[in-house]
């Protein structure tokens, strides 16, 4: 017996010393395949790209993982007391690796007979989140162990503690307590109360399973589990405790603080880093500083949304898309709970809030909002819904509210000014609106549809449609540096033309067929004039032309036909923007531009765009009498009605297309240029003049944005002089000429004949600063 306890002794010495030497092998071998820890030094955590406005407010972000990284000195004491307590309480005692854990979880291992999480420290679990899978395996958790007794010996305590706090998951795509506090709780980390770090403090061991927005009860069971360790730890009092054990529990996801709306803008951007750097911008933490001045931009988005309801309410009210039905034997108010319920199903959209109507009277209607509220319309808000029949027709006004709604019907609302309400419907039609720097060509504001989650579609950019008569003045100003003048008289009457490839035979002729005979350039703008502007064209050459338009950036084939001249190009509403500043800074090309410079989370500069430059392109002379007559449009042509604004300083030119396809107005006084676009995706006719259509939009935008700002008087630049003209001929007027009015010219293309017309001026436009009898609006 004693011979074989001898050899069994030895065996089982010799197959101990063998696992021994076996794991240490096994210890060196995983040593050598650990990662560096100077790859964790230098870890680049996932930071979604940012994107601000001028003046530092946040548009838009884009990313997986929603992160903002703080430092350790940003996070409250108690939130790093609530992760100690439960994650692990003896982190600044233990060298990585919390043996007496270890323990613990091993002999829950030897008796559930198979591996469960465990023992676990903070350093453990930034080497697995930062190198390891997740995948519970022997091996993983003994490189979990080597690899965080290794990042100990080279980072402190607080280095790895914040590492941790900055890359853990707490679910709903948020990672690092600064984005759990915004997607919980909409605050920042200083601002969490007790209760609240307490369950953020619980979240990481299972984000999904005890999520309070998934499933309350676990979340509760488990933020009362911290706070009870806080206790026992001392880390807060009874009272505290039992102030916050019952406290409330998140109950919806809030979205990280966009500061405010401007959505269109932040995709531009974010398609621009993605073509300069490709899928790394959504991780890099990339902040875009952006020319967007968020003030600017508010005033925009009010503009195209009034002047988009307005545009569809004059074209009557569709069936509503939702109707809930009343069950048999049942009355509004027994299906309140169903209906709240599918009411929040349908999307609201700003302050447009859907909601039922439950109740009718004759000239008003009771309405249950989505948050339960609710609401009553008066007549007011009603009486303007007459029938939409077949495109465009509109059937009569209604007498009743019964003519408009039945009950279940689920209709928009918007709250007024006055505090009242009234139905609205979101328009089918689309629209845009860009506000540029005129020096710089800046963007100062950018819409490109009613609403970014009704359609991404950026009209603003991407719609390349004609500009009709908003694309003439840059003809005129061809016109001008060929020689012409303000006064040079074209005739305005009809003409036929036919291409000489195809044999199309192209007959144009103005708004309402109105001739007026003989015009002098000056009203021939600012009426819109189309034979004249044609007549102008060939003069000037059409290949002259484009040479001229390709000069103000338009850098696209135009139309190689004579109906160039009345836009027929196919423009986006940015780039005539852009071509318009060059009339209002005094004839220098600009380029729109959008990003003013890039850094990086840490704030290093990545990238800052260059000081815009100008490129002189008509001279200052051209671009002063082309805004003059402009101004003269506004005071007494197409855009008449934007003398409500009260000023003098405006200048700007309506735009309208064959059956009223597409309205614009583009405008401009030295601070700002602003061009306001309205149309169908699908074209179709619209039914309105730009100067019905799109010029409102505009003037509602620069109401608001040149609100006690002063008037630029417009000073006529070296070069320019002003003398009296016979207002028929455009020749020098006669020295005992009555009727005579003052025009500017370039120095050396004065009149040098004196008109010898003696005949009635009554249907020929003033001079600058007078006014015309205007029927036509195009």
């Amino acid at each position: 017996m004693g011979v074989v306890f001898r050899i069994i002794k030895r065996s089982a010495l010799g197959i101990f010393a063998l696992l021994v030497i076996m794991g240490i092998l096994a210890v060196l071998y995983l040593e050598s395949t650990l990662p560096s820890v100077d790859l964790l030094k230098d870890m680049r955590l996932k930071v979604p790209l940012k994107v601000y406005s001028n003046d530092g407010k946040l548009i838009g972000e884009f990313g997986e993982e929603l992160r903002t990284p703080i430092t350790l000195n940003q996070v409250p004491k108690g939130l790093i007391n609530a992760v100690l307590a439960t994650e692990d309480r003896r982190f600044y005692e233990h060298p990585g690796v919390d043996f007496r854990g270890l323990l613990r979880a091993s002999v829950i291992l030897l008796t559930n007979s198979h591996i469960k999480q465990g023992g676990s420290t903070i350093t453990m679990q930034v080497a697995r989140n930062f190198f390891l899978t997740r995948k519970k395996t022997f091996t993983r958790k003994l490189s979990e162990i080597l690899l965080a007794l290794k990042i100990e010996k080279e980072l402190t305590k607080d280095e790895i503690l914040e590492l941790y706090l900055n890359k853990i998951y707490f679910g709903k795509r948020a990672y690092g307590v600064a984005a759990a506090a915004e997607v919980y709780y909409g605050t920042t980390v200083d601002k969490l109360t007790l209760d609240q770090v307490a369950m953020l403090a619980g979240l990481p061991q299972a984000p999904s399973n005890i999520n309070p927005l998934h499933d309350p009860d676990a979340a509760y069971k488990r933020r009362k589990h911290v706070l009870e360790r806080m206790l026992s730890y001392e880390f807060i009092t009874d009272a505290q405790y039992k102030a916050a054990v019952d406290a409330p529990l998140p109950t919806k996801y809030h979205n990280r603080t966009v500061e405010f709306e401007a959505p269109y803008v932040a995709e531009m951007v974010r398609q621009d880093l993605y073509a300069r750097y490709g899928e790394a911008i959504y991780a890099l933490g990339y902040e875009v500083y952006t020319t967007i001045d968020s003030q600017q931009q508010a005033y925009a988005n009010q503009a195209l949304k009034r002047a988009l309801l307005e545009y569809d309410q004059r074209h009557g009210y569709r069936k509503p898309k939702f109707h809930f039905k009343l069950s048999r034997h049942k009355t509004p108010e027994q299906e309140i709970e169903n209906w709240s319920n599918e009411l929040k199903e349908i999307p609201a959209y700003g302050r447009l809030l859907p909601g039922v109507v439950m109740k009718i009277k004759e000239t008003q209607i009771s309405v249950l909002l989505q948050d339960g509220r609710y609401i009553e319309i008066p007549w007011a808000g009603l009486s303007w819904a007459r029938p939409q029949l077949k495109w465009p027709r509109v059937g009569a006004s209604p007498k009743t509210a019964a003519d408009v709604v039945r009950i279940g019907d689920v209709i928009y609302t918007e709250e007024t000014p006055d505090q009242s309400w009234k139905m609205v419907q979101i328009p089918e039609v689309g629209g845009a609106l860009v506000a540029l720097e005129p020096d710089t060509g800046s963007i100062l504001a950018l819409v490109g549809g009613f609403d970014y989650n009704l359609s991404s579609f950026n009209r603003a950019v991407q719609a390349e449609r004609q500009p009709g008569s908003n694309f003439k003045p840059f003809l005129y100003a061809a016109a001008l540096a060929e020689g012409y003048t303000l006064a040079s008289v074209i005739s305005d009457s009809p003409v036929v033309y036919t291409d000489p490839v195809t044999g199309v035979t192209w007959r144009p002729h103005n708004d309402k067929f109105k001739s007026y005979g003989p015009t002098r350039m000056r009203a021939s703008l600012m009426r819109s004039q189309n034979m004249v502007t044609i007549r102008l064209l060939q003069s000037v050459g059409l290949q002259k032309f484009i040479e001229y338009a390709n000069n103000y950036g338009f850098n696209r084939k135009l139309p190689n036909f004579l109906s160039v001249a009345l836009g027929a190009a196919e423009l986006t509403p940015l780039e005539i923007a852009n071509g318009y500043c060059t009339f209002a800074n005094g004839g220098n090309r600009v380029k729109a531009n959008l990003i003013k410079k890039i850094k990086d989370y840490q704030g290093n500069l990545i990238y800052e765009a260059p000081a815009p430059t100008s490129e002189p392109t008509i001279g200052p002379q051209i671009a002063f009498l082309i805004t003059s007559a402009l101004q003269d449009a506004i005071q007494g042509g197409t855009g008449r009605r934007a003398k409500q604004l009260g000023r003098k300083d405006l200048a700007g030119k309506t735009g309208s297309t064959n059956d009223w396809m597409d309205a614009w107005y583009s405008g401009y006084n030295r601070d700002v240029v602003v061009t306001a676009y309205v149309g169908f995706d699908e074209p179709r006719t619209l039914k309105e003049y730009g100067a019905i259509a799109a010029l409102p939009m505009w003037m509602y935008f620069m109401e608001a944005a040149l609100k006690d700002k002063p008037e630029h008087t417009l000073e006529p630049p070296p070069g320019i002089v002003s003398v009296k003209i016979d207002p028929v001929t455009g020749l020098l007027a006669r020295e005992d000429q009555l009727d005579a009015i003052q025009e500017y010219f370039i120095e050396n293309t004065v009149p040098q004949t004196t008109s010898a017309y003696s005949g009635s001026a009554e249907s020929s436009a003033e001079g600058h600063g007078g006014r015309s009898g205007v029927e036509a609006l195009f």
